[in-house]
């Protein structure tokens, strides 16, 4: 009896050991284990943007990870999902060093329906989330940022002052300059931009279309030259401005002239 119990307290005092040589092994080989995100590569297909992101995992350590899961998701200013991927990867090895590439995709037409990615700068967000198995038996997760700069395709859009000119004894000669900045490092703004001037009785003085060809950081100056009957012309009114795009529709956006 004797002899059992002195095998018993050697078979416990060797798992302890085991455990805890394990335990210093696992806690060291986590800090053995890199992980890093690269350069997004960002193209335009269609109406889709595309982020491709190269995500490297070097496994320093002396043990298998396992069921990995990374989520990403791509959050606007206000914190609103415009994106989002998976990927499973079920074993990298020890010592192994293994590089692969997510795509997340969102649907410009979707974004662009808001006037604060249309007209304001800002930034995205691309958070990864990820999930996995070390050693076989303990979960481990981890959290990362990237914040990818947002720019505006009708930045600083710009109706200047009106100007009115006697054409002949019934009509009125008015030119309407427009400006803006394609702040977008992604695309251009290729299509038309549809024009409505309306006096304070709401009354159509005239249309017209300017064809739009941005390219990505250029500056638009344009104007739209119209003429108008002399009974139509008020001193207040709205300028109505539509958009049909590569890219986007937008409109109309309503703007008031004094």
């Amino acid at each position: 009896m004797k002899v059992s119990l002195k095998a018993l307290g050697w078979a416990i005092r060797f798992f302890w050991i085991i455990a805890l040589a394990f335990a210093v092994t696992c806690v060291y080989s986590i800090t053995l284990i890199q992980a890093s995100f690269g350069e997004p590569n960002i193209t335009l297909t269609e109406r889709e943007l595309n982020i491709e992101l190269p995500i490297t995992f070097n496994n320093g350590g002396y043990y298998a990870l396992t069921d990995f899961n990374l989520t990403s998701l791509i959050v606007d200013d206000q914190k609103s999902q415009i994106g989002r991927a998976t990927s499973f990867i079920a074993k990298i090895r020890p010592q192994e060093n293994m590089t692969f590439y997510q795509n997340i995709g969102f649907n410009l037409t979707q974004v662009l329906k808001h006037t604060r990615h249309l007209f304001n700068d800002s930034s995205l967000t691309l958070n990864g989330l990820g999930h996995l198995v070390y050693a076989s038996m303990i979960p481990f997760s981890f959290e990362a940022n990237i914040t990818i700069p947002w720019g505006a395709p009708l930045h600083n859009f710009t109706i200047h002052e009106l100007s009115f000119s006697l054409y002949n004894t019934t009509h009125v000669r008015l030119v309407v300059p427009i400006s803006f900045q394609n702040h977008s490092p992604y695309f251009a703004v290729l299509g038309n931009m549809h024009v409505e001037i309306l006096n304070d009785r709401e009354q159509l003085m005239g249309t017209d279309a300017l064809s739009l060809n941005v390219q990505s950081t250029a500056n638009y100056v344009g104007q739209i030259e119209l003429f108008i009957n002399t009974a139509l012309v008020t001193t207040t009114g709205e300028i109505r401005a539509s958009f049909e795009t590569n890219s986007f529709n937008y409109g109309p956006l309503v703007i008031p002239y004094e």
